[in-house]
């Protein structure tokens, strides 16, 4: 289970995923994949969560692990990275770093990720509509991912970062509600 960003890492996992976008800049995508895999093979297990996160299991066994488990699997840069993790007992943010990493990527690639609630299903053209919109107001590809949410009653919301459009009519409802009173 991924956490969200811990605020109070977040300036350390900002140098760590900075570091690596330069020493990784002509391999990000490469670098980006080997992150997720490792991600999704440790964090998300409990069992190798646990093994890494426990003060009893020394430096060299989690190294150990860690260079067996994904030698012939990542990038050198990766491996090493991870090592430096260890070595400098940063291990605990991973995650954290692992999205400043992916949003820097996607910075550096002029991409922007948004979510988009709706509460009925939009076809192929609409969502073509949209993104085409979305993409010519940010200057950015823009890559959207859709999640129903009939609570909003009809229209879009759309989230990214710290900020959110939002379009749907239980909103407007409220502001009408609002304004009657």
């Amino acid at each position: 289970m991924r956490k969200s960003l811990d605020i109070k890492n977040l300036k350390v996992a900002k140098r760590y995923a900075r570091a690596l976008i330069e020493t990784s800049i002509d391999s990000v995508d490469e670098i980006s994949n080997d992150l997720e895999l490792i991600n999704n093979s440790i964090f998300k297990n409990d069992s190798f969560r646990m093994f890494f996160s426990h003060p009893v299991v020394s430096l060299k066994d989690k190294k150990e692990t860690i260079k067996e488990t994904f030698e012939n699997k990542v990038n050198k840069i990766t491996l090493n990275f991870m090592e430096t993790l260890l070595d400098e007992g940063r291990f605990n943010i991973f995650s954290t770093i692992f999205d400043v990493f992916q949003k820097e990527k996607n910075n550096l690639k002029n991409i922007k990720i948004l979510d988009v609630f709706y509460a009925y299903d939009l076809d192929d053209e609409q969502k073509t509509k949209l993104k085409d919109k979305l993409s010519s107001k940010f200057n950015k590809e823009v890559i959207l991912n859709y999640q129903k949410d009939e609570d909003i009653l009809g229209g879009l919301v759309i989230k990214f970062e710290d900020k959110v459009i939002d379009l749907s009519l239980k909103t407007k409802f409220d502001r009408l509600k609002k304004i009657n009173l």
